[in-house]
């Protein structure tokens, strides 16, 4: 018994050591990776049950003043969204059944601050120089308008290629 305690303590120890040596990116990254796991767990588990290894890994920090979860100096993602609403376009795809029970895609886009959807297109096959096409139509819509666009929200959805972000960043607008 004491001989595994004494390997789970060195196990400890030369981690900590290999994180001194890491860069703050990874470090960063491996946070988020941690967070959301604890995010998902707590989802899963209704109270935790922490064993007396973990509740004096966690007081040894607590009493070296290494706060949990530090404030970050940056804005959160709510503040982002409030300061720079009028600046920002979100877009994305959403699918409908007809009555014919085929499904069709909507491209829409919606302006952040005053919440105005427009609805590009409807089609049922979906590609990248259909939707990037969409995009240079909104622009033209917009008009003097589209200037005052700076930031674009969308997921990693192949139909949103690299011509589709083109359109945008070209006319000095949302990237």
């Amino acid at each position: 018994m004491l001989i595994r305690l004494i390997y789970l303590f060195m196990v400890r120890v030369f981690g900590w050591l290999a994180l001194l040596a890491r860069s703050d990116a990874a470090k960063d990254a491996e946070i988020l990776v941690l967070r959301h796991e604890v995010a998902v767990l707590r989802r899963q588990v209704a109270r935790p049950r922490p064993d007396w290894a973990d509740r004096a890994v966690l007081a040894a920090l607590a009493a070296a003043g290494l706060d949990p979860a530090p404030r970050r100096a940056s804005p959160a993602w709510r503040q982002f969204l409030t300061s720079q609403a009028s600046a920002i376009l979100a877009c994305d795809f959403l699918h409908a059944g007809t009555v014919l029970l085929q499904r069709v895609y909507v491209l829409f886009v919606m302006e952040i601050e005053t919440r105005a959807v427009h609805i590009l297109g409807v089609t049922a096959h979906p590609a990248g120089a259909w939707t990037a096409q969409q995009a240079r139509n909104l622009l033209m819509d917009l008009g003097e308008r589209a200037g005052r666009f700076r930031f674009l929200i969308r997921d990693r959805d192949s139909k949103f290629t690299a011509t589709f972000d083109e359109v945008f960043a070209g006319n000095g607008r949302a990237a």
